[in-house]
């Protein structure tokens, strides 16, 4: 039976859905960067088979699809036959990943598309003639001990000595000052504008996507994570910390803090969301964290 495929607008909230896919979370991004959510939609005859959560952008009366910031992955949804042999569904799955990216190829003048890790066999993206580019994440398990380098835990051990507390209160206009900061001292732009930032982070938040984890000094919060939650893994999307804080260890602390706060709360995986920058990649690594790989689908 032939694959058909749609765009819908994401308005139901199906309990099989993905974060990335979630219709409240979708807008609350779209509504950050001035673009159109979609969910892209395969069938199987009447049944769904896949769902790519996919944005919209428009510009001189051309279409595209882009890669936001506010969605760090556009995690795909794949429901096939339970009671099938392994080659039938690694057949369905290309040919289902092959609908898609002829529809996707019809509509649209460019695309970007950065997939979960969960999604590796991407054949069906390329066969057709789109590209794939590999992009990395550190991950870290909850409960699980890290051996970091040598200069990791001196500093960790540093910051064991600064009577650190931690919690995990969602303050927005806290965390913003501390991003603020860090972008000011890197030099970073930042496009969506702080005010439109805190919006999102409170609508992500009321709808109980989004939580912040938080490292004090003296009730001082010096070091914030915010992070998504998709059933039992996690994701830390945004950080910041102050610079006194950093030169005192308070980084590798507060990752570790923030590992056992998640394996209490049942979280099975905690994805860092990057090790495609230098140095951040080089402080993540010297932790003792996991390489992921994932893919950027582009054409």
């Amino acid at each position: 039976m032939a694959y058909s495929v749609k765009l819908s607008n994401p308005q139901e909230r199906d309990k099989r859905l993905n974060l990335w896919s979630n219709p409240g979370f979708m807008h609350a991004v779209a509504r950050l960067q001035g673009l159109s959510p979609g969910h892209l939609c395969c069938y199987k005859g009447q049944e769904l088979v896949a769902l790519l959560p996919v944005y919209e952008k428009r510009f001189l009366g051309t279409n595209s699809l882009c890669s936001p910031s506010g969605s760090y992955y556009q995690g795909l949804n794949l429901w096939l036959e339970e009671k099938v042999l392994p080659a039938r569904r690694l057949l369905d799955t290309v040919q289902i990943f092959r609908a898609m990216a002829e529809y996707m190829m019809s509509r649209y003048r460019k695309l970007r598309i950065n997939l979960s890790p969960e999604t590796y066999d991407i054949r069906g993206f390329i066969f057709i003639g789109l590209k794939a580019k590999p992009l990395y994440t550190f991950t870290g398990v909850p409960g699980q001990e890290l051996y970091p380098l040598p200069d990791e835990r001196r500093k960790i051990k540093l910051a064991m000595n600064q009577d650190y507390e931690t919690n995990s209160v969602f303050c927005p206009d806290e965390f913003i000052n501390l991003f603020r900061s860090l972008n000011n001292r890197k030099n970073r732009e930042f496009n969506f504008g702080y005010a439109h930032f805190g919006e999102y982070l409170q609508t992500l938040h009321a709808l109980g996507l989004l939580g912040q984890f938080n490292l004090l000094k003296d009730g001082k919060i010096v070091s914030s994570n915010i992070l998504l939650q998709d059933e039992n893994r996690a994701y830390t999307v945004f950080r910041a910390t102050e610079p006194e804080a950093l030169k005192n260890g308070a980084s590798g602390l507060h990752t570790i803090l923030l590992l056992q706060n998640l394996q209490k709360r049942g979280i099975a995986e905690l994805d860092f969301c990057g090790a495609n920058v230098m140095e951040v990649a080089r402080f993540k690594a010297a932790l003792g964290l996991n390489l992921k790989a994932f893919y950027q689908i582009y054409g």
